[in-house]
């Protein structure tokens, strides 16, 4: 098995090597004379590369004009020129447009239309981006899109508004890329690109004389009414069609297009470059891939991701996590083809693969590397859908909230596709000998599985048990216990099959195993150790001063008692935490109350004062004085002296305050204690 895995391997790096070598495709030489072909170039490098779109503007033909662009940066060519001949649809993809319309728009290298026939749609649209145009006397240029109703639009409270609102919004989304277009174009041209954009406006071309001057303008209907209404003698107005198709001398006229050719071999006097250094890309089978990649991408992720959630179940590395990586990066293969995608986005996409890995191999528990890694996905999964990060306008609004539908759709799908694969794969004959068998309420393998994520009570009893490892735990992998197989994981260490192992902690479904030592007894002399040193601490505490360090220690202690005793068994960590917390309190008590009995204690702490006078009968001579009067020798106030009988007593009042010579009776004799009031 370990052979097959090193052979497996080394197939993968090196077709990851022949994809990278295979993308570029051979360069010919073209002569733009258009009855012949192209020839294979010559001693001259090629300089400016030229693109051919005719048709529907599908995946292969997007492939084809990202390939062009890319190769032109990376040759440092001059020019990139698109020959649009009858291109064009109102089938094509939305996003793979506008991302080779942002991918025209920043690219330094000088792009160039050539336009021939009819031109609508997506090719329109290039023709309006690239930095220059020029039309060949068969132009027909026009109608970026169709005011039809899509099936969408039936679900909305009003299909004509829905019409209106996409409309509206391929109206701003182009006035956006014509305000970042080099160079501008003039204000009559921007109107016919606007209209091209906007089937519902009905340009009118007229002859306007205003303040002697006679000019023809371009007018909407709008501007016509309001010159009329100004004093301005209008006539000859003619109002071109709708939507909106101008002509090759149309385009030239209102400065839409550089200028018309009469023959295309007129291109490179034209653009002063030189015949021998025209190229183009041939097709490679990377182009020829894209259309069935279009077609089972869908398929490629959610196949790739239930693949790699397999691998997850099968020890070591096997067939199934390297199918689910090839799946994915074919799938992220064919956003970088339409360029949807570039190279750094398919990076994190697979770095976010990498951290779930670390977290669920590596650092299970840890919670860091499976959050970043999901939002690595998440965010590589959408931005290799779409050419911007953030929308600018509606139409990138519309395409994010279509890519995030589609992305929830697909991790459900996934959830729900591996919760059933989850359960169905260890029932099979094959499957179940080589996937990580789940455990059952008995608490072995052979009932139902677990499934994703459902507890199972009866695990915890494996809490402490020492079994085997049945495979190589890396960290996740097998156990027997008495002849029983387990799924364990380890806390991050690799264990070889057959090393006998300890289950230190069982969370739901998830058993946590360890490596048991050569000489390891466990952990359970550790835990009585610390707990009889916590209490006894606790006592010494109570003997000795140390302004509360002694008390800090057996907290300590005791609280690692605890723990340890947690990491050995959760049986054992119950008992440890109920034993300490009716040992501690009694602890204490007993050692305040026999402390005062020991002899250390008869030294350390004072005596309380001896109350038993308190409760003996008064004197004789004090109790003599019940009832009898005296004179008060210094003011009650409440205590102080009276003379009785001719000698001089200690009293005190109830309160009242006496002067000195007043006569008073002794009302109450306690102890010593002689209470007297006034007379």
């Amino acid at each position: 098995m370990r052979v097959l895995t090193t052979t497996l391997r080394g197939l993968w790096w090196k077709l990851c090597l022949v994809l990278l070598v295979a993308c570029g495709g051979p360069l010919q030489r073209v002569d733009l004379q258009q009855d012949q072909g192209g020839r294979a170039a010559g001693e001259v490098q090629p300089t400016v590369l030229l693109a051919k779109v005719t048709g529907r503007l599908g995946t292969v033909e997007l492939a084809r004009c990202h390939r062009t662009l890319r190769e032109a940066e990376a040759r440092n060519c001059t020019h990139v020129i698109f020959l649009l001949q009858d291109a064009g649809s109102f089938t094509e993809d939305p996003d793979e447009v506008q991302s080779l319309l942002d991918r025209l728009q920043a690219s330094p290298v000088l792009t160039v239309a050539v336009l021939g026939g009819r031109v609508t749609g997506g090719a329109a649209a290039i023709a309006l981006c690239t930095k220059r145009t020029l039309c060949l006397p068969s132009a027909q240029w026009g109608e970026l899109m169709k005011p039809e109703k899509e099936i969408a639009d039936y679900f909305t409270s009003s299909a004509d508004d829905a019409v209106a609102q996409r409309i509206e919004a391929l109206r701003t989304a182009m006035s956006m890329r014509l305000d970042r277009r080099e160079p501008k174009l003039r204000p009559e041209a921007v109107k016919l690109a606007l209209a091209m954009a906007d089937p519902r406006v009905q340009l009118v071309e007229a002859t306007v004389r205003q303040g002697g001057v006679e000019r023809t303008q371009l007018l909407e209907q709008s501007e016509l009414v309001a010159l009329q209404g100004s004093g301005a003698k209008v006539f000859g107005d003619r109002p071109l069609v709708k939507p909106l198709y101008v002509s090759a001398a149309e385009a030239e006229q209102y400065g839409l297009s550089f200028g018309t050719l009469q023959q295309l071999d007129q291109l490179a006097d034209v653009l002063t470059i030189d015949r021998a250094t025209i190229g183009e890309l041939s097709g490679n089978w990377a182009e020829g891939m894209v259309g069935w990649l279009e077609m089972l991408q869908p398929f490629l992720l959610v196949v790739g991701m239930l693949l790699l959630l397999i691998e997850i179940k099968t020890p070591g590395v096997g067939l199934p996590g390297l199918l689910g990586v090839a799946f994915l990066g074919l799938a992220m293969f064919y956003s970088y083809l339409v360029g949807l995608a570039e190279v750094t986005e398919i990076l994190v996409f697979f770095l976010g693969l990498a951290a779930i890995a670390v977290e669920i191999f590596v650092l299970p528990g840890m919670v860091v590397f499976g959050a970043v890694g999901f939002l690595c996905l998440v965010l590589s999964l959408i931005l290799s859908r779409q050419s911007f990060v953030l929308p600018g306008n509606a139409i990138e609004e519309g395409i994010l909230l279509h890519n995030l539908t589609n992305l929830t759709l697909m991790f459900v799908l996934v959830i729900v596709l591996g919760a059933v694969l989850w359960r169905l794969l260890p029932k099979v004959p094959y499957f179940n000998r080589v996937l990580l068998p789940a455990p059952s309420p008995g608490g072995g393998s052979g009932g139902t599985a677990s499934g994703l994520g459902l507890g199972d009570a009866r695990l915890t009893a494996l809490q402490g048990q020492v079994g085997t490892a049945v495979t190589v735990l890396r960290p996740t992998g097998a156990m027997e216990i008495a002849g029983e197989r387990y799924d364990v994981v380890t806390e991050g260490e690799f264990v070889e099959a057959g090393t006998t192992v300890r289950v230190v902690q069982v969370q739901g479904t998830r058993v946590v195993v360890a490596a048991v030592r050569a000489g390891e007894t466990g952990n359970v002399g550790v835990v009585l150790l610390l707990l009889v040193l916590g209490l006894a601490l606790l006592v010494a505490e109570v003997v000795f001063v140390s302004f509360g360090v002694i008390g800090t220690i057996a907290g300590a202690t005791l609280i690692s008692a605890v723990f340890m005793a947690f990491q050995e068994s959760m049986a054992l960590g119950v008992g440890t935490l109920i034993v300490e917390a009716i040992a501690a309190p009694v602890v204490l008590a007993m050692s305040f109350r026999m402390l005062p009995k020991t002899k250390l204690g008869k030294q350390l702490i004072l005596e309380a004062p001896n109350n038993a006078n308190a409760s003996a009968p008064p004197p004789p001579e004090v109790a003599l004085l019940l009832h009898k009067t005296g004179v008060a020798l210094t003011p009650l106030r409440p205590s102080g002296t009276v003379r009785i009988d001719g000698h001089k007593v200690d009293v005190v009042t109830r309160g009242d305050l006496i002067d000195a010579g007043a006569t008073v009776v002794v009302l109450e004799v306690s102890g010593n204690r002689v209470v007297v009031g006034r007379r």
